[in-house]
């Protein structure tokens, strides 16, 4: 079932017997499991009929028992398995009939990163229940999503304003919707978010590190690329993490060459590479360093870096350093 069609069948107050959420993004599962809670007990907590087991340590006859029991004063009973990637095949086998033969009045709802579709467990589930992946939102998406969770507060965001928090929070929602939260209480009463309110609350020494790590790679300044990335590793940002930040300002610089390159203005370049238009002029200063040649040079070193980080067991911080280094040269390769 795609997300919009459950979506749906909440806003029906319709909620299956099995239902299992999942995915890459956490903060949309758990944001689903939420409105499922909410839509079974309108009313608030419900500690007679909401039952809560972790998978790691849960054991299927606490399971069932739970899902098997009869609702006490109200129309449905809750049972959630967290975690449930991490159930023990054991237990999940012990489940499998109930699979079979659910009851009505229960939901019994599974919360996980990812399933494994080899197991038999999983198989069944799908073919009775209904599964319902979360994919994070790609750097295209965020910004709609941005305008939809303020749209529905009534809150409107300039052009680069949206450009600005977009970039300097990236793609995490937990992250996203905590700044966002941020963002409405330092505004007041006021109905739109500009640029300078972005600047003067969202993460700012987190934001400013990122936007000049970039634009010191970008101008070949390794010293203070290196830097800049030391000061991030060490406030927290994993360096998949920094990687997919410079991995997003090339992106950024190439479309900017291009369109540069094609003499298009500067208030179309910042629409249509979706950046501040305050930063363009700094941008094309900085993609001109670069012919497109090694723009695809660059985009074969981050590839190498991303599949060293996941595969080679080597020290990632000693790849994030040794990619800086070969970017700030003046050639890539």
């Amino acid at each position: 079932m795609t997300v919009e069609e459950f979506n749906r069948l909440l806003r029906e107050k319709r909620v299956p017997e099995l239902l299992c959420l999942y995915g890459e993004e956490s903060f949309l599962v758990n944001q689903a499991a939420k409105r499922v809670r909410q839509v079974l007990f309108p009313t608030g907590v419900d500690d007679f009929n909401d039952h809560r087991f972790e998978g790691k340590s849960c054991r299927a006859e606490q399971v069932l028992d739970a899902a098997e029991t009869l609702p006490v004063f109200a129309a449905r009973r809750l049972v959630t398995i967290s975690d449930a990637h991490l159930l023990p095949a054991a237990e999940q086998d012990r489940l499998m009939d109930y699979l079979s033969n659910p009851v009505p009045e229960t939901c019994l709802l599974l919360v996980a990163e990812k399933i494994d579709g080899r197991r038999k467990f999983f198989q069944q589930f799908k073919k009775v229940g209904v599964l319902v992946e979360f994919k994070g939102l790609s750097e295209r998406d965020l910004p709609r999503h941005v305008k939809n969770y303020l749209d529905e507060k009534d809150i409107e965001i300039s052009a680069d304003a949206l450009s600005l928090f977009c970039a300097t929070v990236g793609e995490r929602l937990q992250e996203v919707h905590s700044e966002l939260d941020k963002l409405i209480i330092y505004i007041g009463r006021a109905r739109l978010i500009d640029s300078k309110d972005v600047q003067a609350v969202v993460s700012r020494g987190r934001a400013e590190n990122i936007f000049n790590l970039g634009n010191a790679v970008g101008r070949g300044d390794t010293a203070g690329a290196l830097e800049l990335t030391k000061r991030l590793g060490g406030a927290g940002e994993a360096p998949l993490r920094i990687l997919a930040l410079l991995v997003r300002h090339f992106r950024q610089l190439w479309k900017v060459r291009e369109l540069s390159a094609q003499h298009c203005p500067q208030k179309e370049i910042a629409s249509i590479a979706r950046i501040p238009f305050f930063v363009v002029d700094g941008l094309i200063q900085q993609a001109k360093r670069f012919s497109r040649q090694e723009f695809m040079a660059a985009f074969e070193l981050f590839l190498e870096t991303d599949l060293a980080m996941k595969s080679s067991g080597a020290d990632a911080d000693a790849l994030l350093d040794s990619l800086i280094l070969r970017l700030t040269k003046r050639k890539t390769n």
